[in-house]
């Protein structure tokens, strides 16, 4: 009994701490996400607003793997906004999409 009882105390005291850390990985995640789409919304704006070129410009710059993925995925929702969006807004929705899509509250579209 006194085993069920600690087991059951240590489970009420390390789910809190877990929910926070995996609040505290969301948040760092998507802010990465986020300040990427900034990054991207700023060159889209500097040097044109050619989806091809640009995605060709990242495969020659980065091989084959799962960061280039990454980064072509989150280009590609930049690219989805027009191009007039600041920077800001640009860091703003990829932020809010992240957060949403890792809760499970993303509506599908």
């Amino acid at each position: 009994m006194q085993y069920k009882s600690s087991l059951i105390v240590a489970l009420l005291v390390t789910s809190p701490i877990h929910a926070v850390e995996m609040e505290r990985s969301t948040i760092t995640s998507c802010a990465y996400q986020g300040g990427t789409a900034r990054e991207i919304q700023t060159i889209r704006q500097s040097e044109g607003d050619d989806w091809s070129e640009f995605e060709q410009n990242i495969k020659k710059i980065y091989k084959e793997g799962q960061g280039r993925s990454d980064l072509l995925a989150i280009a590609k929702n930049v690219y989805l906004q027009p191009i007039n969006t600041s920077p800001e807004e640009a860091y703003d929705v990829i932020f809010a999409s992240c957060v949403k899509r890792i809760q499970g509250t993303e509506s599908s579209a």
